[in-house]
């Protein structure tokens, strides 16, 4: 697959580049790649209301997996490692990930149900997240100054009412997003830590435990209950099973966290959501 050899490159070169290089890429995506990508899918594609079951699916894997942090990690005293590991539950790592993956794999259509999962996510990655990060509770309001999310609520808001943009407007947000895939990838390569994963691989694979466990029942809840195409029920399942968030490693870089332990815990989640979606993909329906 050709999103596995820029991951490659990314993991290869990225001892050429300056030490704050992941966050220079990673603020353009935020702000420009991804909220193009956001904009173009829900400008080009037509949804259903029955697709709100992927924000509500969203919406429940967090909650879930935010309590099963809190109950099977709260005891760890030293806040540099427990919040790491809370922080890997909270959120799922969709536009940096799934987005590209997505539409390399089933084209632009499939953005939208992740972008609608994202819309419930979202929330909890740049509300919930800031707020465990900071250890304050206003960090919540964060999520209202989030480009990515702002540019999903006005896509959704178009969509409804079948808002088209001008064309000039539709061909720079291509232009835009077509950047988006390289550069995510790059830089889930780009901060691949597997000696990260190797020094506290125990502690990781515990978490990953839970977090799969957790996911694969959200997963099989959510394709009974929603009545979905096969395409979307496919689309469905993998959600609740995406890695965790990169702002994990953002929040514990800049809180003084333990970032090894974030990077690893990132590294893992990619590695074995990356096997699932691959498996999924190759044999469902």
């Amino acid at each position: 697959m050709e999103f596995s050899i820029v991951i490659l490159i990314g993991y290869l070169t990225k001892k050429f580049f300056e030490k704050d290089t992941g966050k220079v890429l990673s603020k353009l995506v935020v702000n420009f790649t991804l909220p193009a990508a956001i904009f173009y899918s829900f400008s080009t594609s037509r949804f259903h209301f029955s697709k709100f079951a992927f924000t509500a699916t969203g919406v429940l894997s967090n909650l879930l997996l935010i309590f099963l942090a809190f109950l099977f990690f709260s005891r760890i005293k030293d806040p540099r490692v427990r919040i790491p590991i809370v922080l890997s539950f909270i959120g799922f790592n969709t536009g940096l990930f799934m987005y590209p993956l997505a539409e390399s794999l089933w084209g632009e259509g499939s953005v939208v149900n992740f972008a609608l999962f994202d819309l419930g996510n979202s929330f909890f990655i740049f509300g919930v997240g800031k707020a465990v990060a900071e250890q304050n509770k206003k960090g919540i309001l964060k999520v209202f100054t989030f480009p990515p999310f702002l540019v999903l609520l006005v896509g959704i808001t178009m969509n409804i009412f079948k808002v088209v943009p001008p064309g000039i407007v539709l061909d720079a947000a291509r232009t835009i997003k077509n950047a988006n895939a390289f550069l995510v990838f790059f830089l889930v390569g780009y901060y691949l830590s597997f000696r990260s994963v190797y020094d506290k691989f125990r502690l990781i694979l515990m978490a990953g435990l839970v977090k799969y466990a957790a996911g694969l029942l959200v997963a099989l809840i959510a394709v009974k209950i929603f009545s979905l195409s096969s395409f979307e029920e496919m689309n469905l399942f993998l959600s609740p099973l995406l890695p965790s968030a990169i702002m994990t490693l953002v929040y514990s870089v800049e809180k003084g966290y333990d970032a090894e332990l974030a990077s690893g815990l990132i590294t893992f989640f990619t590695v074995v959501s990356t096997s699932i979606i691959m498996v999924i993909n190759y044999t469902w329906g």
